[in-house]
C-alpha cells in the first residue's frame, strides 16, 4: 500500500534531512577523522623487524578497507539524495516563486521600498561576512602551515640527533 508523501512529512523531512547531511559530505568525516594522509610512523625507529610495524601496517589495511566500503556504500545514497533534492527544489522553487509574486502585489509601494533597502543591506552583510571568513580561514591556514612546519623541522633534528 502506497503513502502519500505529505501524511508522513515530519518522517520524510528528517530522513531528507539526513541523507542530505549524508551527501554534502559532513558524514565524510568519520571516514577519514584525522585528515587526508594516512597516519605517519613514528620519526624514532628503534629496528626494523619491531612488531609494532606489522601492527600498523595491518591497521592500515583495515582503515582502507574501510572507507572503501563506506565509499561504496555511501555513493548510491548520495545519488539518491541528489536526485530527491534536484526533484523536490524544482517543484518548491515554482511555488514560492509563485507565493513572491502574489505577497508582493498586495504591497503598498513605501513597504515594497523598505523590502528592497532591508534586502540590499542584508546582502551586503552577506558579502562582507564572506569576505572576513575567507580572511580568518587564510590566516589560520597560515598559522597551520607554520605549526607544522616547525614540527617537522623539530623531527628531523631529533631524528638526526639519534644517528
Amino acid at each position: 500500500m502506497k503513502t502519500a508523501i505529505t501524511r508522513d512529512a515530519p518522517a520524510v523531512s528528517a530522513m531528507v534531512v539526513a541523507l542530505a547531511l549524508l551527501a554534502s559530505g559532513s558524514m565524510k568525516t568519520m571516514a577519514n577523522p584525522v585528515g587526508t594522509s594516512a597516519v605517519a610512523a613514528p620519526a624514532g625507529k628503534s629496528s626494523a623487524n619491531d612488531p609494532r610495524e606489522a601492527q600498523i601496517k595491518a591497521i592500515d589495511e583495515k582503515i582502507k578497507a574501510l572507507r572503501e566500503q563506506y565509499q561504496s556504500q555511501a555513493e548510491p545514497l548520495e545519488a539518491q539524495v541528489k536526485s530527491l533534492r534536484e526533484k523536490f527544489e524544482t517543484d518548491l522553487s515554482a511555488l514560492q516563486a509563485q507565493r513572491k509574486a502574489l505577497v508582493e502585489e498586495g504591497e503598498s509601494p513605501g513597504l515594497k521600498a523598505l523590502m528592497d533597502d532591508e534586502a540590499s543591506k542584508l546582502a551586503s552583510l552577506a558579502d562582507r561576512e564572506k569576505d572576513e571568513i575567507e580572511k580568518v580561514r587564510a590566516r589560520y591556514a597560515e598559522e597551520r602551515k607554520d605549526i607544522q612546519q616547525d614540527f617537522q623541522k623539530r623531527r628531523r633534528e631529533l631524528e638526526n640527533g639519534k644517528k
